[in-house]
């Protein structure tokens, strides 16, 4: 198993490297920098720095991003989580070093066109009221508020109808030069790519210059509750979530859960599959959430367009399946034995993406004196025990959509 080479940049900046075979390579910038840092009143301008991320400033034009990495043979992708900000791109490897500087130009530039910024803020507006209209969306947000409320955990991480127009360019700039501050992020690079090569592309970043840090946001009590939303639906959508430790306590679980995560949701042998599926009928399609911040995590378990007047049926299979799952899942032998070999086979090394791979390692960069690999953390889960009986009395919010 690869081990990653980490340390500093000049600046400051952390970085990882590892090389494995193959075609591709690809290149993660994380900034702790996600929506729980936002101040109060400017909720959704960390999704807007990201957006902005692509348009144009003193260094490349607007959409110059992407058009260049794919150019190069690649291509990017960007989210926000509630506690970091990712960039990456996965490219063929001789043009790890271009893809660099695309990317350090594109976080580095301070210099926004207003008028783009107007339209990316509108952009925005509409994401956010596509994600209310649509419940199978909007689901995922009420699962984490049925826990969190109100607070920076429980908060849409786009932003809200009330809350983007109040977000200005100037807001942005100030946030985006933060977040990308050295002493905040972290690079990670992975794939086919020489030791030299992954040098010199991560030397690309200690030209990030420091401008300070963003707030650290306030600790939040979970407080699990009901939420209803009666839209006159057929169907019913409906989540049962539970506050998890935050990020360094959990990480004492973290392969535990996983295990306990797969048994849940993942293939026909699942145990969400039998419970509300198959033995039941109650819904076609289902998912598990997690969530994992500094400051509390959340276990979503989601499922959706059930029959609405099957809701407390269905609440019923997914707590009946929470249950089994903590415990360890099914009693039967070759039930537990064969899930192992199925989550061996679906995490093996061809199915597991660099971006996937380069992801993970800048998460742990950030978090982890002895950053690992996403191949490490599936070793020790397959070598863990997938059951977590202390989280069977964990309160659980609700949340339905019908």
């Amino acid at each position: 198993m690869a081990m990653p080479e980490f340390g500093y940049l000049t600046n400051d900046a952390r970085y990882g490297y590892y090389r494995v075979a193959g075609d591709s390579a690809a290149l993660c910038l994380a900034s702790r920098a996600g929506s729980s840092f936002e101040k109060p009143g400017k909720e959704g301008v960390a999704h807007l720095v990201e957006h902005m991320i692509f348009r144009s400033n003193e260094y490349l034009g607007s959409g110059e991003l992407d058009k260049q990495v794919e150019l190069s043979g690649g291509e990017t992708v960007a989210y926000t989580t509630r506690e970091l900000l990712f960039l990456c791109a996965e490219f063929i490897p001789e043009s790890a070093v271009k893809v660099a500087n695309l990317m350090f130009r594109a976080v580095s530039g301070l210099r926004l066109d207003e008028g783009e910024f107007e339209r990316e803020r509108s952009v925005l507006e509409s994401e956010i009221r596509g994600y209310m209209s649509n419940p199978e969306a909007w689901i995922y947000r009420l699962a984490h508020r049925s826990v969190w409320g109100d607070t920076h955990l429980g908060r849409p991480i786009e932003g809200t109808p009330e809350s983007i127009p109040s977000v200005d360019i100037s807001d942005v700039v100030d946030y985006k030069a933060r977040a990308f501050s050295p002493k905040n992020v972290s690079i990670a690079i992975v794939g086919n790519v020489t030791e030299s090569i992954a040098r010199e592309a991560v030397r690309v970043f200690e030209n990030l210059v420091d401008h300070g840090t963003l707030s650290e946001p306030s600790p939040v009590e979970a407080a699990p509750r009901e939420i209803i939303e009666d839209r006159g639906l057929d169907a019913a959508y409906v989540a049962v979530s539970l506050p998890l430790p935050e990020r360094y306590k959990l990480a004492k679980i973290l392969p535990s859960l996983r295990g306990v995560v797969f048994n849940l949701e993942s293939g026909a042998t699942s145990i969400l599959f039998k419970e509300v599926r198959e033995d039941r009928g109650l819904a076609y399609s289902f998912n598990v959430d997690v969530h994992i911040t500094t400051w509390g995590s959340t276990m979503a378990t989601i499922v959706f367009e059930g029959y609405r007047s099957s809701v407390d049926m269905i609440i019923d299979a997914v707590e009946r399946s929470l249950e089994t799952a903590f415990i360890g899942g099914y009693p039967d032998g070759d039930w537990r034995r064969g899930r192992r070999s199925l989550y061996k086979f679906l995490t093996r090394r061809e199915s597991i993406t660099n971006v996937e791979r380069a992801e993970a390692l800048a998460s742990t960069l950030l978090f982890h004196e002895r950053p690992y690999t996403l191949e490490s953390l599936v070793k020790v889960t397959l070598e863990s025990e997938w059951a977590l009986e202390e989280l069977a009395s964990v309160g659980r919010g609700k949340a339905v959509i019908l």
